[in-house]
């Protein structure tokens, strides 16, 4: 990518070219970020399944990210994607903590009416398992660890979705000796 280029495809509540609303904003990126995410072929019942672990993951990580923004903060949500991640950054520190956060077990949301309304369109748990379980699909799918970033004045929170696959361990360390 040229490194001179800042964006190809920007999304901004105020360009009058859309609602501007959360729920609008959240399928209009969706829509964007699953693009490129392969889908294998898969019947169930004679109907073919489009829908992934990662998929799933990438609503929860989305909804999460909205949910729990502070939208009276500095910077907007802003979801970035990269040739080989997805970067979700929303204005607000994490208000269970970061360990608690990547544990699961708790939620406390920031704005409970998104989350119930992303509830009610089956977006989300409500148990806070979400992180948890982005975790599990990207270790399931041999993607590098996600990373989640908390920063301060301003507050903001970021989680990192690498695509990238983890480095295989060397067989030959391993089998040192043996024949």
């Amino acid at each position: 990518m040229n490194s001179a280029i800042r964006w190809t495809d920007r999304l901004q509540s105020s360009s009058g070219e859309w609602s501007g609303n959360v729920c609008d904003f959240y399928f209009r990126v969706y829509n964007k970020l699953i693009k490129d995410i392969k889908v294998p072929f898969k019947l169930v019942g004679g109907e073919r399944i489009d829908d992934t672990p990662v998929h799933k993951a990438l609503r929860e990580a989305l909804a999460n990210c909205l949910i729990n923004a502070d939208y009276y903060g500095v910077r907007g949500v802003v979801v970035r994607k990269e040739a080989d991640k997805i970067v979700f950054s929303n204005p607000g520190y994490i208000r269970t903590g970061k360990k608690q956060m990547r544990l699961g077990g708790e939620s406390d949301p920031r704005n409970k009416s998104l989350m119930k309304m992303f509830n009610l369109i089956n977006i989300g748990e409500r148990a806070g398992s979400g992180v948890p379980n982005i975790f599990n699909v990207w270790n399931d799918e041999g993607f590098v660890e996600p990373e989640i970033e908390e920063r301060f004045d301003p507050d903001r929170t970021v989680l990192s979705l690498s695509f990238v696959k983890k480095q295989a361990k060397k067989t030959s360390e391993e089998n040192k000796g043996e024949y």
